[in-house]
């Protein structure tokens, strides 16, 4: 399920904020991509320790940024002290040779493109409780963010499924006189064919047993009634189903499938065209569900 959370925490005793946003689209299985400074190996190890339980399937991209809170990145430019420090260097050496010594935003950009922070970064473990402070907060956004979809999505599936037995009330509906339509449809050619039987006869009742037996569809309407009940109560859980939901889409596909090749009424065959058409748009939004 998309989503998109961000998260921040300070890091008082480094002079440092902790940014994490983490982003979220769909996928059959799940994948995290960690981005963070490269001087914090191991991490992206622990973040995805961290995303356990909160994510089964999907695409997760985890951004790290570290700021300093002095108003310079930390570890990777110069800092307000050693410019300080830099410039009051330069204007000690500019006084002992008496040459003039004048700060401007020109030499001040020139020497912050050369000074580096000699300190780093800090090892993450040392910020590590910063680090997941920001990550809890990131998820707790993320996951209203997905909760609100989920419910949109709960809605809409639960009424796609509505509609999918609705279709299966016609199937059972039309299929109630099949037997006896085929019956009527035996004599009538017969009658054409100059071939005069009576309907209560062995070879005539004998051929609308074999069509009866072969166009029976009642275990599939009632495994369609089955699937569509599961997957309401897949659509209330509150573990993780789309996988699930996915598996029973196949079947209820297999069913509607069966259902068509059994059945000769045309009512029939476009009931079961409308089911499958309407259970595709089924399938496409399953792959939203986690």
């Amino acid at each position: 399920m998309t989503g998109y959370g961000r998260g921040s925490a300070d890091a008082p005793e480094h002079n440092v904020r902790i940014e994490v946003e983490i982003t979220s689209v769909n996928r059959k299985t799940l994948d995290a991509q960690v981005s963070c400074p490269r001087e914090w190996n191991g991490l992206d190890q622990q973040c995805n320790a961290w995303l356990k339980g909160a994510f089964q399937r999907g695409r997760v991209n985890i951004q790290i940024k570290v700021e300093s809170t002095e108003g310079t990145p930390s570890g990777l430019a110069w800092t307000a002290k050693n410019l300080d420090e830099s410039l009051e260097r330069l204007a000690s050496f500019a006084k002992s040779r008496n040459l003039p010594f004048t700060v401007d935003s020109h030499l001040l950009l020139e020497l912050a493109k050369t000074l580096k922070d000699n300190s780093g970064l800090a090892d993450w473990h040392e910020l590590e409780a910063s680090i997941k402070a920001a990550f809890d907060q990131a998820l707790v956004d993320i996951d209203t963010m997905r909760l609100n979809e989920g419910n949109a999505l709960a809605q809409d599936l639960k009424e796609r499924i509505q509609e999918l037995d609705t279709i299966r009330e016609q199937i059972a509906s039309n299929a109630e006189n099949t037997v006896a339509s085929y019956r009527d449809a035996l004599m009538a050619r017969l009658a054409q064919l100059k071939i005069e039987l009576d309907i209560n006869d062995e070879r005539v009742l004998k051929e609308v047993a074999i069509f009866a037996d072969r166009s029976d569809i009642s275990e599939e309407i009632t495994r369609l009634n089955s699937h569509f009940e599961q997957f309401n109560e897949f659509i209330d859980s509150k573990e993780a189903t789309g996988r699930k939901m996915d598996f029973l889409c196949q079947e209820i596909h297999r069913e509607f499938n069966t259902t068509g090749s059994k059945s000769s009424p045309i009512e029939i065959t476009r009931a079961v065209i409308e089911g499958k058409n309407a259970l595709e748009r089924i399938r496409e939004q399953v792959q939203n569900v986690e």
